[in-house]
């Protein structure tokens, strides 16, 4: 939400029709909406780039070695992880951590859509993503999502959100295998919020919403 004095300020510096359309959209009317992309374990791609880095998967007696590295963890997240019996794959140039993402399941706070979600047992959601900056460009989302979906059964479903903007992420993911299942998104009208989803239920319909 936009900053109140922030807000004000733009106003001032706007034509009054400029100025109506700014404060219906920032403080009467707002919707964040994402998509939802997901694959079986079975369906993914190895992905095209290879790395020389070795990837792991963490269970929860190494987890605090990722909340120093990743600057989207908060403690919180670690103990819902911790509940879920979460893992955390891991990639490492040496002894240091380049690039991580988590794996969970249950009720899930999405901070993008400021609720939670709940992703049902035997599924698993992928969040809390992060590539140091000194490492991107190599595709090692890709290869934390593939690395992982080698150690589950072909049918299990691997899945997360992201913004409709991000192109480079919705690229990467697509390339490995990953589709559009449907959109997730949250409205606020006067600061009240209303969540929403839609499912796209055959893979021609998620073809055709596909921008």
């Amino acid at each position: 939400r936009i900053p109140q004095a922030k807000l004000l300020s733009s106003l001032r510096s706007l034509s009054p029709k400029e100025a109506a359309r700014l404060t219906y959209r920032k403080a009467i009317y707002r919707k964040v909406v994402m998509r939802r992309l997901g694959a079986t374990a079975g369906s993914h791609v190895p992905p095209k780039r290879e790395v020389r880095y070795r990837t792991e998967l963490l269970g929860s007696d190494r987890y605090d070695q990722i909340l120093a590295t990743n600057p989207y963890l908060a403690p919180s997240d670690l103990d819902h992880f911790h509940r879920q019996r979460s893992t955390c794959i891991a990639v490492y140039d040496g002894d240091r951590i380049a690039s991580s993402s988590w794996m969970t399941s249950g009720s899930v706070y999405v901070h993008e859509l400021q609720r939670h979600m709940e992703v049902p047992s035997g599924q698993h959601f992928s969040c809390r993503s992060y590539v140091d900056p000194r490492y991107r460009g190599q595709s090692l989302l890709s290869h934390m999502l593939y690395s992982y979906a080698q150690s589950l059964t072909p049918d299990q479903l691997i899945w997360g959100v992201v913004y409709s903007w991000n192109t480079a992420s919705l690229s990467s993911l697509e390339a490995i295998g990953w589709r559009d299942l449907g959109e997730e998104w949250s409205t606020y009208v006067l600061g009240v919020q209303r969540p929403g989803r839609s499912d796209f239920s055959t893979g021609a319909e998620a073809e055709r919403r596909r921008p």
